[in-house]
């Protein structure tokens, strides 16, 4: 039936949330953005990559004993209705998201895997069966008070700021003579991120008024100010990805002693290639991210997607692709699949969310190690 088909993968592993017996049907609701005709031709790169992906995980699975039966449906974002599309009798039904979940239930479906924006997940969740879950795998905006059908696999947002200020008030509790300045950049981003990194930071038990805050702004004397050699051992905190501002705190730092300073920031300005990797490196750096620093070394994986979309290194593929992966593997706790890791926390009366993350040191003298990630006292 046009774009919604019926695949079976076989597979030998029990519910993630729920136990099952025998077969399993699972649904995928993206807002692929099929065209009004019977080509079936869809507009949306992100959605057709992601399910090519995730369809190349349940392939690899082939084989064994029990079945997957995936349901594929259409997300029209602009209504937020379900599209099920019949191109051999040239019908679309569009159901609203209690309709469409009576269905499923009906259906005895586990997985909704989908859509890809947060309000619309939760909209699904609110009439998900005691049996269903509805799984969003890309957005880091999901609520999950109130949910308890609602899982949000993207690790939530600021959890790099929150993570850092644990460290950072471990290491200033550790070294009570160093200091930690914390970037402000003007913006509400900015203002969040911080707040995050205060958050971790109290969590810990550490003084937040010992944190001082800089203008990080590039219109600022940014890079005389952070020069300044006061001998103070320092942790300059960039938690935002701006590179002008990124590149004036470099320049700063150049002159400063490299044994008294430590950069900390998030991965994206890490593996910015607008960067001076001189500047960069020349200091110890701290950094936290949600992506798995092993990533890069799946090349097998990376084939198997490629071999399916034609293309590889789709960043949108390899999340459907472990977002399958998390699915049929089952771990109620922890998943460390080959994107990225799940760490599953529980909203109380509410759903599960991802809080995994991971901590790196790069020291010039001893490359690149990782970090614990700081418990709570």
């Amino acid at each position: 039936m046009g774009v919604k088909h019926l695949l079976t993968a076989a597979f030998t592993a029990v519910s993630l949330f729920a136990s099952a017996q025998g077969g399993a049907r699972w649904a995928v609701v993206l807002p692929f953005g099929v065209q009004a005709d019977s080509s079936g031709t869809t507009k949306n790169a992100m959605a057709n990559e992601f399910y090519a992906g995730f369809r190349a995980a349940l392939d690899s699975f082939a084989g064994s004993e029990w079945p997957i039966t995936l349901d594929v449906y259409d997300f029209d974002e602009a209504t937020g209705q379900v599209v099920d599309h019949d191109f051999s009798m040239e019908l679309n039904r569009y159901l609203s998201p209690s309709d469409f979940m009576d269905e499923l239930a009906q259906l005895d479906v586990r997985y909704v895997v989908g859509p890809f924006r947060a309000s619309d997940s939760e909209s699904l969740a609110k009439h998900a069966a005691a049996t269903t879950y509805v799984v969003n795998p890309v957005s880091r905006e999901v609520r999950t008070d109130d949910l308890p059908q609602l899982i949000a696999a993207a690790p939530v947002r600021f959890l790099e700021a929150e993570i850092l200020g644990r460290l950072a008030a471990q290491d200033a509790l550790a070294r009570p003579k160093s200091r930690t300045v914390l970037f402000d950049l003007g913006d509400k981003a900015s203002m969040l991120q911080r707040q995050a990194f205060v958050r971790g930071f109290h969590a810990m038990g550490a003084d937040t008024t010992k944190i001082q805050t800089w203008d990080g702004r590039p219109s600022s004397n940014l890079a005389a100010r952070v020069g300044g050699d006061d001998l103070v051992p320092t942790r300059f905190v960039l938690l935002d990805d701006k590179v002008l501002s990124a590149a004036r705190i470099l320049q700063g730092l150049r002159q400063r002693p490299a044994s008294q300073t430590e950069f900390w920031t998030v991965s994206s300005t890490v593996n910015s290639p607008s960067l001076d990797a001189f500047l960069l490196l020349r200091q110890p750096i701290i950094w936290a991210q949600t992506d798995r620093l092993e990533f890069a070394q799946y090349e097998n994986v990376d084939a198997h997607i490629a071999s399916v979309l034609g293309t590889s290194r789709s960043r949108w593929a390899w999340l459907g692709y472990d977002m399958a992966m998390m699915l049929l593997e089952n771990d109620p706790e922890h998943y460390t699949g080959p994107r990225r890791s799940y760490d599953w926390g529980q909203t109380p009366g509410g759903g599960q969310f991802n809080q995994a993350i991971e901590l790196y040191r790069f020291d010039p003298s001893r490359g690149v190690n990782p970090v614990a990630v700081p418990a709570l006292p």
